[in-house]
């Protein structure tokens, strides 16, 4: 078994000196604080270890959808969400080439709003008390710098704070801990499905926006561009830019007027904006990879960003963290019956699970940042959409309530292909090459979907002391991450 920890062959340790839980959650953001408010709500005794301390800002678009604002009322912390002056977004503004509508989004009776922008280190405070408050052990300030193992199977952590260093023992490690996690690190857990990315990213709030577009979420996407906005907590208002790798130079050295001539060159933000000015630093990544990875193991499992991570153009990190969360505490409280064969079971289902749930938003998502001209034929096709009075059907994309394969099958793609082709002012090189590509990529897509395509490698290099060493940080979240995280 792949391991960057510990020996998982060696000798029974003897844990007469540590503490024990029933599940170990490293990570106390989106992932990891939701996941052990569920578990200790259900009755396990939880030890959250995280190696900041909140509030501290992150790398985020920090959006939410529908489905992740129901999850919040589900949680209970809903109430502490609106105090931070969170906008609840019913209208969306969508452009897709020379495709645009104005609309609202289908709500459900349940829901609360369409989207929501709330900064990471509010969100992230309110789901780390939620733990606390449901009675899980959240320690700040404390970082995992081993993974323990017993007879082939992962037991704890070693885990080491400013004051002091700990072993912390369960039959459970879950990490939670992003894309540079820690835990997938040291358990070897290998990516597949890799996708490097296309364009960079950069997000910054503005004050002063017009009230007018308070309710209005903006998302276009034509020629080369990709902007995204729309009304966030305590006043502000978030723009987000996609800059491609032509750009990548420029936006280095003229971050702001990079961001500012992409935000005017869309007319929604533009008219929402022409009085506002920026509020906070500009935050971008411009390096990374799209990827799933193996899920779990023995012992172990990861969730949120740790396992999974795709183009940050969809906008579905949060509410995807939340997703494998609810989903994943039924599964550890039903597997947990002490012989760990039942919980390497419902873990394999779990993950075989997350597979077929994100497959579709993680290629819709690629696709969406790719190089380049957006594809013709998918403007095209959502506009038939709407045509036949089904517009819902592509909406409900954003909040994760309908299937890109099911909304996008290839036989409506290609037939949006061949009323372009028969349009007497349609570019038909151009069509057939887009055509080409699509069919020769949507297969191979559906193929790796079943077989995964596995990494070259299954780790990355590791630290010199690698039996005490955790995988590399991520950058700090004000600057432009220019590695994979």
């Amino acid at each position: 078994m792949p391991n960057n920890g510990a020996n998982p062959r060696g000798p029974g340790r003897d844990r007469s000196a540590g503490e024990h839980f029933d599940v170990i959650v490293v990570g106390a953001r989106c992932a990891g604080s939701p996941l052990a408010t569920l578990l200790a709500r259900a009755g396990m005794k939880v030890a959250v270890v995280e190696q900041t301390t909140f509030p501290k800002p992150t790398l985020s678009s920090h959006l939410m959808e529908a489905d992740a604002l129901v999850f919040l009322r589900r949680l209970g912390v809903l109430e502490e969400v609106q105090k931070t002056g969170v906008r609840f977004i019913k209208h969306v503004d969508t452009r897709l080439n020379d495709f645009r509508i104005v609309t609202r989004f289908p709500l459900r009776f349940d829901d609360v709003g369409g989207v929501a922008f709330l900064r990471r280190h509010l969100l992230d405070s309110i789901l780390a008390d939620a733990a606390v408050e449901a009675s899980a052990d959240v320690r700040m300030d404390t970082k995992v710098v081993e993974v323990l193992w017993d007879a082939g199977r992962v037991c704890g952590v070693r885990a080491q704070s400013s004051r002091s260093q700990t072993r912390l023992y369960a039959p459970l490690v879950v990490g939670a801990d992003g894309r540079s996690s820690t835990v997938a690190y040291m358990c070897g857990s290998r990516k597949y499905n890799v996708n490097p990315n296309e364009r960079s990213y950069y997000f910054t709030f503005f004050e002063d926006a017009s009230p007018d577009y308070s309710d209005r979420f903006v998302f276009h996407r034509w020629g080369d561009r990709m902007v995204w906005a729309g009304a966030a907590d305590s006043g502000l208002y978030l723009v987000g830019v996609s800059p491609e790798a032509h750009e990548r130079e420029y936006f280095r050295r003229n971050a702001q007027a990079g961001l500012m001539a992409h935000m005017r060159s869309c007319d929604a933000t533009a008219a929402a904006l022409a009085d506002a000015r920026i509020a906070t630093k500009i935050s971008g990544i411009v390096k990374f990879d799209g990827y799933f990875r193996q899920a779990s193991g023995p012992g172990w499992a990861l969730a949120g960003d740790s396992g999974h991570f795709k183009d940050p153009a969809l906008g579905r990190g949060v509410g995807d963290a939340f997703i494998q969360a609810e989903a994943l505490a039924p599964a550890i409280v039903s597997g947990l019956d002490g012989s760990g064969a039942g919980l390497d079971k419902a873990l394999g289902a779990w993950a075989q699970w997350r597979d077929r749930r994100f497959e579709g938003h993680y290629w819709l998502a690629t696709n969406l940042g790719r190089a380049g001209t957006f594809p013709t034929m998918i403007p095209e096709a959502v506009q038939r959409l709407q045509d036949q009075g089904q517009i819902d059907r592509f909406l409900d994309l954003f909040h994760h309530r309908s299937r890109y394969d099911d909304v996008f099958p290839l036989r409506d793609v290609s037939a949006a292909t061949l009323r372009m082709l028969k349009s007497r002012g349609s570019r038909r090189g151009a069509l057939v090459r887009e055509a080409a590509t699509l069919m020769a990529r949507e297969p191979r897509r559906r193929w790796i979907d079943r077989y995964h395509a596995l990494a070259p490698t299954d780790i990355t290099a590791a630290p010199a002391d690698r039996l005490c060493v955790a995988a590399p940080e991520a950058a700090e979240p004000n600057l432009v991450a220019d590695g994979n995280g």
